[in-house]
């Protein structure tokens, strides 16, 4: 349990020299890990440690890890959650990023055969972790929460045909302008992902909602980084490869806002977008950045 702490806070510092600030312990935060009988904790807040009579059983410069019974008998975590509602909860306005040991997630996720295997996975749960200790963040989530759930709008693709059409036009762009060799070559490319995405948008308003628009446009700005992050650590480990795990960026072994948000970050890569400004001080959608860094050139 230590290593894979240790290992977890070696990532985020990591992570952090193309992330600014992920490894900020004003950007961090509590990450209760789940094995069989017990659950330890990676920083608690001290509601935490009331409420479940965890007690410290380890200290170091960077890391507190407390012990406590399992708080729930959910048998798989893999998640972040906040309260935004009920002012007496532990997690009120304070996201806790919820894992099981690989041994249990290997249960679920057959795939995860190697502490290697699953460290990504806990690094996309600590990118929402950072995205979610910006307070103007939290508070758009507290006050304009999204109508549609995620998982519900990420297959939106699959039942319109006109929609899945679209998305591709988009992602091809993208990954086209990703792979380009020159400025020139690329802002081609990202020309007509802002065109196509423009005209989807406008359709997507009409048939589905202005709403649906919007909560497009907030999952793929979560999800895309969230999604960035993994894979850089899944690359790095050796337990990603860009050959074989085409579902990062693949728009149709996916749920079609990861994967534009992922290939959007990695477009931020090849235009100089600093990701933390991103997180600067209000919402944007991610094409808005793309808009910019070309206008800037």
């Amino acid at each position: 349990m230590l290593e894979r702490f240790r290992t977890i806070r070696l990532l985020q510092r990591e992570m952090a020299s193309i992330l600014p600030g992920f490894d900020d312990p004003n950007y961090i935060r509590p990450l209760p890990y789940y094995t069989d009988s017990i659950c330890y904790v990676m920083d608690p807040g001290a509601d935490f440690q009331e409420q479940f009579a965890a007690r410290l059983v380890y200290r170091d410069d960077s890391l507190r890890v407390y012990k406590t019974s399992l708080p729930d008998s959910i048998p798989f975590h893999m998640e972040t959650q906040v309260d935004f509602l009920d002012s007496t909860a532990f997690n009120y306005w304070s996201p806790y990023l919820y894992c099981s040991s690989p041994e249990i997630v290997a249960r679920s996720v057959p795939d995860v055969t190697t502490d290697n295997a699953w460290f990504p996975m806990v690094l996309h749960e600590c990118a929402h972790g950072y995205q979610y200790a910006h307070p103007w963040l939290d508070a758009l989530l507290a006050h304009a929460l999204p109508m549609h759930g995620e998982m519900e709008l990420a297959r939106l693709h699959l039942q319109y045909d006109w929609f899945n059409e679209l998305i591709e036009v988009e992602n091809r762009a993208i990954l086209d302008a990703v792979d380009a060799d020159d400025a020139s070559d690329r802002n081609s490319h990202i020309r007509t992902f802002l065109m196509s995405r423009k005209a989807r948008k406008e359709r997507m308003a009409q048939e589905l909602g202005e709403e649906a628009v919007r909560d497009e446009e907030f999952y793929e700005y979560m999800e895309g980084l969230a999604r960035y992050i993994e894979a850089e650590v899944g690359f790095r480990l050796g337990c990603y490869s860009q050959e074989k795990d085409t579902w990062l960026f693949d728009t149709n072994r996916s749920g079609y806002f990861f994967a534009t948000g992922y290939n959007l970050m990695r477009l931020f890569d090849r235009l100089g977008v600093d990701k933390s400004s991103l997180y600067t001080d209000s919402f944007r959608p991610l094409e808005d950045f793309v808009r910019e860094a070309v206008n800037q050139q």
